[in-house]
């Protein structure tokens, strides 16, 4: 992986800026059918791809401030280094992850430094660099590819919606792409240094060229877009009419009787056929016939719906059977060569084919690498997969106006005059861009005052509210508002604050969990558990990993197998109380890791009908230790009600280790 260190997951730095869409921002498409799985399963599925997609091949770069996508098990530059198509697959990736990965900003910082620190005779990036030394490794005069072009060109665009601050950066470039990568009647060259008679169809992303026509209104990008779906459609009416297929390479794209390039052309390869280049072109139609609809984008919805008819037909609907090398008839030219790209890609068309067996077929599909595919597959699946799952958003529509929610969590509390409660106060942006909320309450009885830390906060944030009693405060149960101002508008909350008859010494020291230690053995009750693999969690295998006291404990994952373990009680805490809850932790694992964390433990507190009230903490791999260390929590915010303490522990086996957390001797003592 050249010089570069893996990352992997969410991140833990803040991001420069809050997001304007964050992951997962589900839009509606114009056109199509989506796959039959939930939205929440969809989007679960794609952090799990960008994590592994993340940790295999976004590195560091030749510099402390680059970031570049390596090549890892393709071979495509030497010592694993970047290509520019990777870079742009990169640059568009991170930006739409934002919100789930709160280092995006700054991985997408790096993947542009890298850029700009790599760029040929005309400004745009050069093609291929060595992975340890980020040299130009190609011969003769360094160049660009187009397909990589645009890309870092739509990357720009999904930052500048997502983070703002990159709109000269972004039109600079494009203003060198149209300059350099466009030929005179408006057609895509392949290459900024390369002959005006050519193209590569899997260079033909419209719904790029409609994006940069709608932030670029200073080039004739319109005039780009209708010389390609030209040349879609007079090399397809002439060699695949019923297909719709295009080959690798067109020659004579200058003129209106495109065709198919000759043998060895650029590439060692026979050139009319379908290869590894145009294997991308039914993600790049079907995804602009899903952002713009039918009518807008007819070549491509049209093209889309043949190239997935075709490709269902020669396969006998068996993704793993859409053969990498097609002749413009649809059928195989060979089938001696497989990858999982082939298939993969076709998603999108199918998609907006509307053919739902065949959308689900490949969707499944997409959870799996059937043939070890590298860099280049598995960077593919993971833009499929966003488009697939509905969380493709459009950089070239009109930005939304900004506005927010707000929540408080609990949203109740029982408290005796003298005594105090808090809750936490959240903020999300649910459309355009962040801005700042003011907090404020209302409805509070005589004797109550409510404050907020910090008072304002960016939306996207929160801040903890403390109700405060004196001991004056008069029994009975009373509304409060919780109000959230900004520029757009304000927003509320509901807050129930009950003042108890009692005041002061009201709560009887106690310890609530049933079964602290879990030594009722393998009918743990009170706790419930639960286990994908179905392994109790709670055994007495001390002898592979010893209890914290006893013989009895909570064994999370450590299975060497993706698994989601949990064990929950459900307790009441009697009002008027404080209460904390603690436990023993010891985190073992196999994990060489110091960046990735594929296991997790939460610890999270639910209302006594399950829902969510909040995470006290996180633990991963990274945790680590040689013995058990108490963690406690104050949880006296929840006192006068009933919740459920929840422990789940998620293990992805995305990095072929094993992590065990294991669970001993808690308590929720009041006083």
């Amino acid at each position: 992986m050249g010089l570069g260190t893996a990352l992997v997951g969410g991140g833990s730095a803040a991001a420069a800026t809050t997001p304007a869409h964050p992951f997962p921002t589900h839009v509606t498409y114009k056109t199509g059918v989506m796959p039959t799985a939930s939205a929440s399963t969809r989007d679960a599925a794609v952090e799990k791809q960008y994590n592994s997609w993340k940790s295999n091949y976004l590195v560091h770069g030749c510099a402390s401030n680059e970031y570049y996508v390596s090549t890892k098990g393709d071979g495509d530059a030497p010592n694993n280094g970047p290509v520019s198509e990777g870079q742009g697959y990169g640059m568009n990736i991170v930006p739409l992850m934002a919100g789930y990965d709160s280092n995006a900003q700054t991985e997408f910082n790096g993947l542009w430094q890298l850029v700009k620190d790599h760029e040929d005779q005309y400004g745009l990036m050069q093609w291929q660099l060595d992975g340890n030394t980020c040299a130009y490794a190609d011969s003769g005069t360094p160049d660009s590819a187009t397909d990589g072009d645009l890309d870092i060109g739509y990357g720009l665009l999904l930052a500048d919606k997502q983070w703002g601050g990159y709109t000269t950066d972004a039109k600079t470039w494009l203003g060198r792409i149209y300059a350099h990568d466009v030929a005179s009647d408006g057609h895509l060259k392949c290459e900024d240094d390369g002959p005006g008679t050519d193209t590569r169809p899997s260079d033909m992303m419209l719904d790029h060229l409609r994006a940069f026509a709608a932030y670029d209104t200073s080039h004739d990008w319109a005039k780009v877009v209708s010389r390609t779906e030209a040349i879609v459609n007079e090399f397809t009416g002439a060699y695949s009419s019923s297909y719709g297929l295009l080959s690798d390479f067109v020659v004579k794209a200058d003129t209106t009787s495109p065709s198919p390039a000759p043998a060895n052309y650029q590439e060692n390869q026979p050139d009319n056929i379908v290869g590894y280049n145009s294997i991308r072109v039914p993600w790049h139609m079907g995804t602009d016939a899903l952002l713009y609809g039918s009518s807008t984008a007819s070549t491509a919805y049209n093209d889309a719906r043949k190239w997935s008819a075709c490709t269902k037909a020669v396969s006998g609907g068996d993704p793993k059977k859409v053969y990498p090398h097609l002749k413009l008839n649809c059928t195989a030219y060979t089938t001696s060569d497989v990858s999982e790209e082939a298939g993969d890609s076709v998603g999108p068309a199918a998609m907006a084919a509307g053919d739902q067996a065949w959308t689900d077929a490949i969707w499944n599909q997409l959870a799996t690498n059937p043939f070890g595919d590298g860099y280049y597959g598995e960077s593919i699946k993971t833009l499929v997969y966003v488009v697939m799952a509905g969380d493709y958003w459009n950089p070239g529509t009109t930005t939304a106006a900004n506005d927010f929610s707000l929540s408080a969590s609990p949203n109740s509390a029982t408290v005796a005059p003298g005594g105090s409660a808090s809750a936490t106060v959240s903020t999300a942006v649910t459309s355009g861009s962040a801005q700042t909320v003011g907090l404020s309450a209302s409805g509070a009885p005589a004797g109550v005052s409510v404050s907020f830390s910090p008072s304002s906060v960016t939306s996207g944030s929160s801040a903890t509210m403390t109700v405060t009693l004196s001991t004056s405060a008069a029994a009975g149960t009373y509304p409060i508002t919780v109000t959230g101002t900004a520029a757009s508008g304000s927003h509320t909350a509901p807050y129930t604050l009950t003042v108890s008859s009692s005041g002061g010494g009201g709560c009887t020291a106690a310890q609530l969990l049933g079964n602290p230690g879990f030594e009722n053995g393998s009918s743990p009750t009170p706790w419930t558990q639960s286990s994908t693999l179905d392994s109790a969690p709670v055994n007495n295998d001390t002898a592979d990993e010893p209890s914290h006291s006893g013989s009895w404990d909570a064994w999370l994952n450590g299975d060497g197998q993706a698994d989601t373990d949990v064990v929950e009680q459900a307790v009441t805490v009697p009002p008027d109380c404080t209460a904390n809850l603690s436990f023993w932790l010891h985190t073992d694992t196999t994990e060489n890791t110091t960046t990735a964390t594929p296991d997790t433990l939460k610890v999270q507190l639910l209302t006594g009908s399950g829902s969510f009230l909040t995470t006290l903490a996180t633990y991963s791999n990274l945790n680590h230790n040689s013995g058990y260390t108490q963690h406690s929590f104050d949880v006296s915010a929840y006192a006068g009600q009933t919740i459920k303490v929840k422990f789940t522990g998620t293990e992805t086996d995305a990095n072929g280790g094993t992590t065990s957390f294991l669970l001993d001797d808690n308590a929720l003592n009041v006083s």
